[in-house]
């Protein structure tokens, strides 16, 4: 689902921007780092994380984003850059080979997927033997998400089940290297850093 104009908003204020690459740099301390690293940002937004990642650790970075606003957005952000591409593209439909990639990144992202399984399972079959999967995300109650779908402003929130996530992760041969919840008022955070096996 595409975000509103009032997401977008919030999102590309430089605050937010900041607060990405923190977060970035935060679960990139629990991965070991092996030379030059292809990335895959799914939900990539304007980009901030993308370019970040191409100018600080090298290698290829690809971010992706269903929303062609964003896309435009992060192409003009990144400039002539050249080891870093923006693809409009859905998560649970991704246009890239299998074990394409080394560190594949999502945040904020699977709340807006109603079927955020098969996004994790693309993000798997994307994702090389001893990659890592970084990802943040925003766990909203079900009686929130129930009232957001009965909304005509309706964000399109999903709740996200942790447990099932986890359940899905080490089922498909994912080991957590890092998790961690924070409370907020009407939801709460959660972020993991997984290395498949």
């Amino acid at each position: 689902m595409k975000m509103l104009g009032i997401e977008k908003f919030l999102l590309n204020r430089l605050q937010s921007k900041k607060g990405a690459i923190d977060l970035t740099e935060k679960l990139l301390d629990f991965v070991e780092l092996n030379g030059k690293q292809d990335f895959l940002e799914v939900g990539c937004g304007n980009g901030v994380v993308t370019k970040y990642l191409a100018e600080e650790y090298g290698g290829e970075v690809t971010g992706i984003d269903i929303d062609p606003q964003q896309i435009e957005l992060a192409r003009k952000e990144a400039g002539d850059m050249q080891n870093i591409s923006y693809l409009e593209a859905d998560t649970t439909k991704l246009p890239f080979k299998n074990r394409e990639f080394d560190i594949v990144l999502s945040f904020g992202v699977l709340h807006h997927i109603e079927n955020w399984l098969d996004a994790l399972r693309e993000v798997r079959r994307v994702l090389k033997p001893g990659g890592y999967f970084l990802y943040a995300d925003i766990i909203y109650q079900e009686s929130i998400t129930s009232m957001d779908r009965s909304s005509s402003m309706s964000f399109g929130l999903v709740t996200i089940d942790i447990d099932e996530l986890n359940s899905f992760m080490e089922k498909f041969g994912f080991t957590t290297i890092h998790s961690q919840w924070k409370n907020r008022l009407v939801c709460k955070n959660y972020e993991a850093v997984y290395r498949r096996n």
